[in-house]
């Protein structure tokens, strides 16, 4: 099999991290395949901010966790996503939906017709770009929510996202804690030919 497509399949979402920031060559290259990723008409109005602020990253992924489950108890609305690298929906003890991760990137797009398509193939590219660099990555929503909150508000200032910009996603970067997680065997029937 072709090299990378070897290394796409084997791609996993990553949620537990080494207490180690994300070496600044790495983090460039990354940024950079993010940068070139397609967007509508090349319109190329999407923007990455980099945090890897601890405080603000905390207190943002804990508001996201809140945004999963809106108050409402986590066991109701549960379901099992990875015994290996847990999710909020996994372990109830986990209280920010960043994961600890030391880096956390904020993807912001003009709010335009294809805004959401814009930001997801920005985030796939920096997804695949890690995995190729040996950096674990997440792909995080609830992201509007979270930046519509006082403290999102504040955030998006501080960090002078203009304001036709909405937050579309976020991608969590770091170095994997622990073993990878196994493969897990692809739904058959996706692919229809005709």
């Amino acid at each position: 099999m072709n090299e990378m497509i070897q290394k796409m399949i084997t791609r996993h979402a990553i949620r537990r991290f080494q207490d180690k920031q994300v070496e600044e060559n790495a983090l460039e290259q990354i940024l950079q395949a993010g940068l070139y990723a397609p967007s509508a008409g090349n319109n190329q109005y999407s923007r990455i901010v980099v945090c890897q602020d601890k405080e603000i990253n905390e207190k943002l992924g804990r508001i996201n966790r809140y945004m999963q489950f809106k108050g409402n108890d986590p066991k109701q609305v549960a379901h099992s996503v990875s015994a290996e690298q847990p999710s909020i929906q996994d372990d109830f003890t986990i209280m920010s939906g960043y994961y600890n991760a030391p880096t956390v990137l904020t993807i912001f797009t003009k709010n335009h017709k294809y805004a959401y398509e814009d930001a997801a193939m920005i985030g796939e590219n920096i997804m695949l770009a890690a995995h190729f660099l040996g950096i674990g990555a997440c792909y995080i929503g609830r992201t509007d929510e979270v930046f519509a909150t006082e403290y999102g508000m504040e955030m998006r200032k501080a960090w002078g996202v203009p304001d036709d910009m909405v937050a579309v996603c976020n991608v969590l970067l770091g170095y994997r804690e622990g073993t990878a997680p196994h493969d897990k065997p692809r739904r058959k029937g996706r692919v229809i030919r005709v």
